[in-house]
């Protein structure tokens, strides 16, 4: 019975990614440079710290702070802007109500598309007894915004 429900959230992310990055395809320009392979493998350690500072603060019921490291045009979803904050609350308090607020990311994959950066992952989020609560996966882009790697595309699966 698990089989229908994962094809239904499987379309439904794609119509989700589609739509979503419809909205701001007049934004989107073309790359001048490109990164390597080679500054790509240097940069994972940076996306790293940066997806473990993302679960610190998640952890400390932070949304402030999360919503900073979203780029100026960042969307989580279909949300953007200052709402992402309320978003993060969401989830936050739910996390909290649900006794699964230590969320561990990992980061599978990390490509380059021009100058943004594409990482793939999986997290865990595990109550204060260290029991598993949940899983997913997720698809995050990663753009250079003042020098700092921000997330600006941000997609649970």
């Amino acid at each position: 019975m698990k089989k229908p429900h994962a094809i239904i959230r499987l379309i439904f992310t794609s119509v989700l990614i589609l739509y979503c990055n419809s909205i701001v395809i007049a934004q989107t320009t073309e790359s001048d440079s490109s990164l390597s392979a080679e500054e790509v493998v240097e940069l994972r350690p940076i996306i790293e710290s940066r997806v473990a500072l993302y679960a610190k603060y998640l952890l400390e019921s932070d949304s402030v702070s999360i919503a900073a490291m979203y780029a100026s045009d960042g969307m989580m979803g279909c949300t953007r802007g200052e709402k992402i904050i309320s978003k993060v609350g969401e989830w936050i308090r739910s996390d909290i109500e649900n006794d699964s607020r230590h969320i561990t990311f990992k980061t599978v994959t990390l490509n380059a598309d021009g100058n943004l950066l594409i990482e793939t992952g999986t997290a865990e989020a595990r109550s204060d007894a260290g029991e598993s609560k949940y899983t997913f996966r997720y698809l995050v882009v990663w753009k250079k915004e003042d020098g700092v790697w921000k997330l600006y595309r941000d997609f649970g699966l």
